[in-house]
């Protein structure tokens, strides 16, 4: 019986030595070649489509245009993974939205964060406050995942100016009232997002400027967008995300099944030896 007990105790040491791995991060710098244009169309502001452009090895995106409302979707999923990256509005006279969607759904299903440099109130769209919105995009939609949408489809003029959102399609999470972007500097920002709950930070260097923990379910799983409405240039770059990936699992079952074997070779030799009269065998 000692042998079975030497055995069992040389397994168990072994095994130990791989027990209590934690999860690592593996980062991945994003490479945007493979991500989706969606545009907004609002015939009554006249702005016009926005326009992508990437560069740096498809690592920077710029968003060329100060048109309607447009998104620069990814190829894939985000749940369990944080999302690293920066804006950057070149100088021009305007005081519009940055920002980005996530868990996105399709064009019309999706959380968004969008940044407002300085309150507005416009009459096709109502008022868009100075400061950090975190909205739920909650609004029928049946067309195509990408592309350019049907004039108004699935959201109008004031869907996605009003801070407020609108009933049945724009719903506001979380308003803070933070100082306005500046042009020509760099703002860095993180999301952490997981199935029923997500952290967005803002940083201008070391300074935190917005950091918020939500416990929302309306999506728990989606994609990333880069996110732009009636600001241009903007260069959206140094994006990469960094998911947690578990240890690989110990194949307990063959552990478990070469105990057993043990178990039933001892039971079985000791009944043959005391058939055989012996009884030396745990000497």
């Amino acid at each position: 019986m000692r042998y079975v007990f030497q055995i069992s105790l040389a397994i168990t040491v072994l095994l130990s030595q791989g027990c209590g791995e934690k999860a690592e991060p593996v980062e991945k710098w994003v490479d945007l070649s493979g991500w989706k244009e969606v545009y907004y169309h609002y015939p009554a502001n006249a702005q016009g489509l926005g326009d992508w452009e990437l560069s740096h090895n498809n690592q920077w995106a710029t968003q060329k245009i100060n048109g309607d409302p447009t998104i620069l979707v990814s190829d894939i999923d985000i749940t369990e993974t944080t999302v690293e990256g920066s804006w950057l509005m070149k100088r021009n006279n305007d005081d519009d939205f940055v920002g980005f969607v996530f868990a996105y759904q399709d064009p019309g299903h999706f959380y968004l964060l969008d940044w407002k440099k300085a309150t507005q109130k416009i009459p096709a769209g109502g008022l868009a406050k100075q400061g950090i919105s975190i909205k739920i995009a909650a609004a029928d939609y049946s067309g195509p995942d990408s592309g350019k949408l049907k004039a108004s489809q699935p959201f109008d003029g004031k869907d996605l100016w009003n801070t407020e959102g609108t009933e049945g399609k724009v719903t506001l999470l979380y308003y803070e009232d933070i100082e306005g972007w500046a042009f020509e500097k760099e703002y860095g920002f993180i999301l952490n997002f997981y199935s029923g709950s997500f952290t967005v930070t803002i940083k201008d260097g070391e300074r935190t400027i917005f950091s918020k923990k939500f416990k929302d379910s309306t999506y728990k799983n989606g994609k990333f967008g880069f996110y732009n409405f009636s600001q241009a240039p903007v260069v959206y770059k140094g994006f990469k995300t960094i998911t947690l990936v578990p240890p690989q699992q110990f194949p307990w079952w063959i552990v478990i099944a070469a105990m057993a074997l043990l178990l039933v070779a001892y039971a079985v030799l000791k009944k043959r030896r005391m058939k055989g009269g012996k009884s030396t065998l745990d000497s």
